[in-house]
């Protein structure tokens, strides 16, 4: 067995890249992703701008990995009921927008998104849709074991579970609770029970 070839050059720095993507974070806060610019982010971060083109080669990548910073691993839910499940999904959701830093950055990006629909579409796709199909799949297990009626679109019945969270954050209401999420699921589904 042979050993990996040594690395050229000096090992990216953990302290950099976690300033670059903060000041990131807070130009989309700041800016929208129409404003987000390389320079801007360099001079936030304290980096040269040659030291962001080396990691990210375009601000698209580099806000979509600052983003992603937020994101919980969501493809393994802990095993239980449908509600169960539900519930858990529904919380990770919650903690991530009563997170101030993301609420700020999801009212700026929504905003964004009406004067350039494809944009937020492309980006919603490449960070929401792991975590939409982990959710489908919880509400197509509801529907298999007789606890959702069949005639329902499952992508309707999320959204009724998931839109509360997303409009207290988007109208700056107070966070949702724990207790508030398992209302929120515990309502829908028996709404949408056969």
């Amino acid at each position: 067995m042979s050993a990996e070839p040594a690395r050229r050059g000096r090992p990216r720095d953990e302290s950099v890249d976690a300033a670059i993507v903060d000041a990131t974070v807070e130009e989309l806060i700041l800016r929208g992703f129409p404003g987000l610019s390389m320079e801007a982010v360099a001079l936030r971060a304290g980096v040269a701008k040659t030291t962001l083109y080396r990691r990210w080669s375009n601000t698209t990548d580099l806000a979509l990995d600052a983003m992603r910073t937020f994101e919980e691993d969501v493809r393994h839910p802990p095993e239980g009921s449908v509600r169960d499940q539900l519930v858990w999904l529904l919380d990770v959701m919650r903690r991530k927008w009563n997170n101030p830093r993301y609420g700020a950055l999801m009212r700026r990006v929504t905003g964004d998104g009406v004067g350039n629909v494809e944009a937020y579409r492309r980006a919603r796709d490449k960070l929401v849709t792991p975590y939409l199909e982990v959710f489908d799949g919880v509400l197509r297990r509801g529907v298999d074991e007789g606890l959702i009626r069949p005639d329902l679109e499952v992508d309707w019945v999320r959204r009724m579970i998931t839109s509360p969270v997303m409009a207290a954050t988007l109208t700056f209401k107070a966070r949702v609770t724990r207790e508030q999420v398992e209302t929120t699921v515990d309502t829908v589904l028996r709404g949408v029970a056969p």
